[in-house]
């Protein structure tokens, strides 16, 4: 063990239950002064004392000066701050040790009753250290206070020597170390409330490690960077998000994803915290930063998925649209279904105008259109739970097929259907069915003033998965539109709701299937990727 320790590193030298601090540095430093002012007025003040350096007078006299400038050097260390508390601290106890034993040899040794002083110190300076330390200064106290009885022995005889006190104190000095560092400290410990400062200091470390979990297992990105653009903290989710996992940091924003970077800087411009989507070239996924100023100069960035926040904020919609649904049904469907009758019965009539029974068929194609806008947010109320089962693909499309063109009276090239043998997917009938009729309809819908074809083909792909292609020969959708034609209440025909294709999505969902537009030169092309059976499972 060494005689001064290595403080460089200060979790070393101090329990999780101590730590050496400048006020309690104070205390101890008063208590010396009290103590050497209190010896300095009984030796010099008092005429009958007997005790205070009876054996040696010059020695007592300059171990107290010695040991009074030894504690004022202190002093005005620890108001420089130099060097270190724990360094400072060691050589204190050092001296202290050393300066009580000589005042204990020049006033008679252990006979003197010094030992009770240096009992205490070594109680004071245990409250400073760990238990190995304590009990290494009680240890030295009562190897000097030994050394003391063997020279008086030597210099003055063996009537100037007490062993057995000296063993007596000596095994104080240690039992009094131990009682201060374990026991007593224990159970101060266990009496410190959780919301006392001491308590909040020891859990520092663990709330830290707490902290930067949580941050780790975010479902939103995470990222701190500096006043120099630098990425000082980044969470697992936001490398997988912008695709940059074995980044070394820190790094430049730049260098790391130079669209947040220009996103980053657009929103400086604008001294909004508010920032566009951006998309990321690796994935290809869409992203909503949200930039948060920090008072050191940086930011903080959170990074969240724009597509799943579109689809939160659909189905927010949707829930909406959920409570409108029974006043809908009641308040709106059956006045509509009056005023339609009525508008029938006035068509009846033989005395009407052609301009009347053209302002009648007006009334009545539009009570039309509302009564399929309120049938569409009455189905997306009332969706019902997904039943899966294992169809016959082949045989599903056929049979749509051959009924399609029946209820519609369509010619036999009207409406054809293509598909490879040996077709099973696991899908809710009906859904499928709902799909497919919404498809082929609006395809009619918005060709209505030409004869169109429409194609239904199934096939696997190389990953192993179903692929139904619906396809016509109409009129197509411009690319202005394909982005938004899944949105709810757009549409692109005056008579439309906005509802059909948002309906058709749904379900998809519903069944782990993903629905597509492509572009297609002649005609719309619409495609649906079905999941296998494991991705069902799933």
């Amino acid at each position: 063990m060494s005689l001064l320790p290595d403080t460089s590193n200060n979790t070393e030298q101090t329990s999780p239950n101590v730590r050496v601090d400048d006020a309690a540095m104070r205390l101890f430093s008063q208590y010396r002064l009290f103590l050497l002012t209190a010896l300095a007025t009984v030796y010099y003040l008092s005429s009958s004392q007997t005790i205070l350096g009876q054996r040696d007078a010059l020695l007592f006299e300059v171990a107290h000066l010695g040991y009074l400038v030894a504690a004022l050097a202190f002093i005005y260390l620890q108001r420089k701050g130099w060097p270190s508390v724990q360094t400072r601290s060691y050589l204190q106890n050092y001296l202290d040790i050393v300066f009580i034993c000589l005042l204990m040899y020049a006033s008679g040794g252990v006979q003197s009753g010094f030992g009770a002083l240096l009992v205490i110190t070594v109680a004071l300076l245990s409250q400073l250290n760990t238990v190995r330390y304590s009990l290494f200064f009680a240890a030295l106290a009562s190897v000097i206070v030994l050394l003391e009885e063997l020279l008086a022995q030597v210099v003055l005889g063996a009537y100037a020597a007490n062993f057995e006190r000296t063993a007596l104190l000596g095994a104080m000095l240690l039992i009094v170390a131990w009682i201060s560092t374990v026991p007593l400290r224990n159970q101060l410990m266990r009496q410190i409330p959780a919301s006392s400062p001491d308590r909040a200091k020891l859990d520092v470390k663990q709330i830290a490690m707490l902290n930067e979990e949580i941050i780790r297992e975010l479902d939103s990105g995470v990222l701190v960077i500096d006043s120099a653009y630098r990425v000082q903290l980044m969470n697992d989710t936001a490398r997988a998000m912008l695709s940059c996992e074995f980044s070394p940091l820190p790094i430049h924003v730049g260098r790391l994803n130079e669209p947040l970077f220009e996103s980053m800087q657009s929103a400086k411009r604008g001294n909004s915290l508010s920032a566009t989507p951006f998309a990321v070239a690796g994935t290809g996924e869409s992203l909503l930063p949200r930039y948060i100023p920090l008072s050191s100069g940086g930011m903080l960035i959170k990074l969240d998925d724009h597509a799943h926040i579109k689809k939160q904020f659909q189905q927010l919609k949707l829930a909406s649209l959920g409570r409108l649904s029974a006043s809908i049904a009641h308040e709106i469907r059956n006045p509509l279904g009056a005023i339609a009758h009525a508008v029938q019965l006035l068509q009846e009539s033989e005395e009407l105008s052609n301009q009347d029974a053209k302002l009648l068929n007006i009334a009545y194609r539009h009570t039309n259109r509302i009564d399929r806008i309120v049938e569409d947010v009455l189905q997306l109320s009332h969706s019902k739970r997904v039943n899966s089962e294992s169809l016959d693909l082949v045989q599903q499309l056929h049979t749509f097929t051959q009924r399609f063109i029946e209820e519609h009276d369509l010619s036999s090239d009207s409406l054809s259907c293509i598909t490879e043998p040996n077709l099973h997917v696991m899908f809710d009938a009906e859904h499928l069915d709902q799909i497919l009729w919404n498809l082929c309809t609006n395809a009619r819908l918005h060709n209505a003033e030409k004869e169109i074809k429409i194609s239904i083909s199934a096939w696997k792909s190389q990953q192993g998965l179903t692929v139904m292609d619906i396809t016509d020969n109409g009129n197509g959708i411009p690319d202005i539109h394909r982005e938004q034609l899944f949105e709810p209440f757009y549409s692109t025909h005056h008579d439309g709701s906005g509802l059909g294709l948002y309906i058709i999505r749904e379900l998809c969902d519903m069944n782990k299937a993903r629905i597509e537009c492509l572009e297609r030169q002649d005609g719309a092309h619409f495609r649906i990727t079905l999941s296998s059976a494991q991705q069902m499972a799933a």
